[in-house]
């Protein structure tokens, strides 16, 4: 079901109301009617309004009523037809019929009522100052509720006769009845001419009853809502009124300032006056206003062309069953006046007083609020920079900045990356052709081109490989390929040949060797070798450092700490096992020349209270040896070596590319 809340800014009384259902079918879930004490201020009186009717649980999408007697209405021709077509020159149209504000000051909004004679529109505008609308519109977004739709209280007032088929119906061949739809409020009479159930001209009388409540307070200084409960007392029983109000003391000019170290004085009781409010000035009162609101029902009646149609008068608001009004509608219009039965035809739970109080000052706000049910269109006075926008609306402006940022922040970075890809396939080996010899054979970048420098691949005694079913793959057949070949895959292209030149040379020279290469690894597992077999002798010790280099200055370099008073003869045993195992023909040590093998002594820190040193030690490695000789796959054996070593240094061998340092 869709629930909606309406709000009508009204003269006397803001009123909001929360209905649910659909346009056929409405429920009125709740009613609230806050009075307005300072019309001035009725912006504010709004906002307060909507925020008790918040907190008394009302709920749904708000929509205003705004006032049409702030609004300046005008009917012109146009010579063409088309909603679109009407809305670009609205504004242009209607700025020389406005002498009282800046047309762009002002929201503009147009009703079609009808056709020209030349296929022409006839069109209703409605032009509302912006500045007025900005302050309800800012009062209700303090209250925490913003309106989608704002539409005048006339326009609401039609809707709302219209969903309770109130208008005259029409007769099989005469033309459409006219309809007069009248409200009377405290500051304003509204008056709708209705041509069938279409609206085709209406006004904003600035007269209300309220004219009776400002001469009491005028004559007898009463607050405008003491004045209006006087006049309708009056009104109501005939007679004289009594009533008691505050007196309102001025301060003293010479006061002298309060102590401010006395204590507080109890607050005195407000000094109260009588006041008499005579029936017949309550009277003269009212008949001057009804005199003066038939003049200017005749005068605006006098200029409607559809006025002597009129077939039917309803009457709607909260002054319309004051004393005399009704006789006063007859006479005016010639028509018998009905009174507009809203609650009658809806579902509600308002008691008899209720409806009584209530149902007078109900329609606008129910008309407002049937817009978002589904009923007929209004104006649309949200527009231009008072125009609604959502969540998204708010933020696509930014987002659409940010999305921009975003694509050039990502062309940014794709062009990086292709910049980083084109210089990684430099480095790789990317295509080079002279571009003073396009005829000649293609060459390569980066490390291709270090592969092909020297020509080797060139010579066909170096690289070819025999195809006995077709032509011999050469070097020319190796570059042509490598140009179809993504260039990272291009070095494994030129390695996978180059395997099939090895496999054809050994198959041709009948030699397949088994090339030994001098292992780092066999290294580290002849030292484990030398030290486990002495490790009783050795005691407790700690391997600080481990250095290996297999380059040109071939040899291993160790730290190992040892602590107690025979520290230097546990390294002493530690030189001669080493020295032992060079002279193995296996043994991948050797004795360096000169005191380069003798080890380097560090005592600790005197401080430290320990007896010990730190011992370095060097050892050469032989340009050629055996990887896991016999010695080395002994009684002990290679793996069990490994572990048991590891198993000592916490790991050390085994994580040996982390802890060791190995340089080749």
């Amino acid at each position: 079901m869709v629930r909606a809340m309406g709000i009508d800014a009204g003269d006397g009384a803001v009123t909001v109301v929360e209905i649910d259902g659909n346009y056929k079918k409405v429920r009125l879930l709740a009613v609230q009617s806050t009075p307005v004490a300072d019309p001035a201020q009725r912006a504010s009186a709004v906002g307060a309004a909507v925020q008790a009717a918040r907190s008394a649980g009302l709920r749904g999408e708000a929509l205003l009523a705004y006032p049409c007697r702030e609004a300046v209405l005008r009917q012109i021709e146009l010579p063409f037809q088309g909603r679109e077509a009407i809305r670009k020159v609205v504004k242009a149209e209607i700025e020389g019929e406005i002498h009282s504000h800046a047309v762009d000051d002002m929201v503009v909004d147009f009703l079609e009522i009808g056709a020209t004679a030349e296929k022409g529109t006839r069109i209703l505008v409605a032009s509302v100052p912006k500045a007025g609308l900005r302050s309800h519109l800012e009062a209700l977004v303090g209250s925490g509720v913003e309106p989608e739709r704002v539409d005048l209280d006339t326009l609401a007032l039609w809707r709302a006769a219209h969903w309770a088929s109130a208008f005259a119906p029409a007769v099989a061949g005469e033309a459409a009845p006219i309809t007069a739809l009248v409200q009377l409020e405290a500051r304003t009479t509204k008056v709708l001419l209705v041509e069938g159930d279409k609206l085709i001209d209406m006004r904003a009388l600035r007269l209300g009853d309220d004219a009776v409540a400002e001469d009491l307070v005028r004559k007898h200084g009463l607050p405008l809502a003491t004045a209006r409960e006087a006049v309708r007392a009056c009104l109501r029983a005939g007679t004289d009124c009594t009533l008691e109000v505050e007196t309102a003391l001025p301060a003293a000019a010479d006061a002298p300032p309060a102590d401010p170290g006395a204590a507080s004085a109890a607050p005195t009781a407000a000094a109260r006056r009588t006041v008499v409010v005579p029936y017949a000035e309550v009277e003269a009162a009212h008949t001057a206003f009804q005199q003066r609101l038939a003049r200017e029902l005749v005068r605006y009646l006098a200029a409607s062309p559809k006025a002597n149609a009129i077939r039917k008068l309803l009457v709607t608001g909260t002054a319309a069953e004051a004393p005399g009004v009704h006789e006063l509608l007859r006479e005016v219009f010639a028509a018998e006046p009905e009174s507009l039965d809203l609650l009658g035809k809806l579902s509600h739970d308002l008691d008899a007083d209720q409806v009584q109080n209530l149902g007078p000052g109900l329609a606008t706000a129910l008309g407002v609020a049937l817009a978002r049910l589904g009923g007929p269109a209004g104006f649309d006075l949200r527009q231009e920079d008072l125009a609604f926008t959502r969540g998204f609306d708010r933020v696509k402006f930014p987002l659409a900045l940010a999305c921009v940022l975003g694509v050039l922040l990502l062309l940014l970075h794709s062009t990086l990356l292709s910049r980083q890809l084109q210089n990684l396939e430099y480095e790789l080996g990317r295509t080079f052709v002279d571009p003073k010899d396009p005829k000649s054979l293609p060459q390569f970048h980066g490390r291709l081109f270090a592969v092909f420098r020297s020509r080797w691949f060139e010579d066909g005694r170096n690289f070819r490989i025999e195809n006995k079913g077709g032509k011999d793959y050469t070097y020319r057949d190796l570059v042509a390929e490598l140009q179809t070949v993504p260039v990272p895959k291009r070095l494994l292209v030129v390695r996978e040949r180059l395997k099939k030149v090895v496999e054809q040379k050994q198959k041709e020279s009948g030699i397949f060797e088994d090339t030994s290469l001098e292992s780092g690894l066999a290294v580290l597992v002849r030292f484990a070798q030398v030290l486990l077999p002495i490790e009783p002798q050795l005691g407790r010790y700690l391997l600080t450092k481990l250095s290996l280099d297999m380059g040109r200055s071939r040899g291993l370099e160790f730290t190992v700490a040892l602590r107690g008073e025979d520290f230097r003869s546990r390294a002493s045993q530690l030189e001669a096992a080493l020295e032992a195992d060079t002279k193995k023909p296996d043994s991948p040590f050797l004795i360096l020349p000169g005191n380069a093998s003798k080890s380097r002594e560090h005592l600790f820190r005197p401080d430290s209270g320990v007896v010990g040193a730190y011992f370095t030690i060097k050892i050469g490695i032989k340009p050629s040896f055996d990887p896991f000789g016999p010695s080395a796959r002994g009684a002990v054996g290679m793996l069990d070596s490994i572990d048991r070593l590891g198993d000592r240094f916490g790991g050390l061998l085994a994580a040996a590319t982390q802890t060791t340092e190995v340089r080749r």
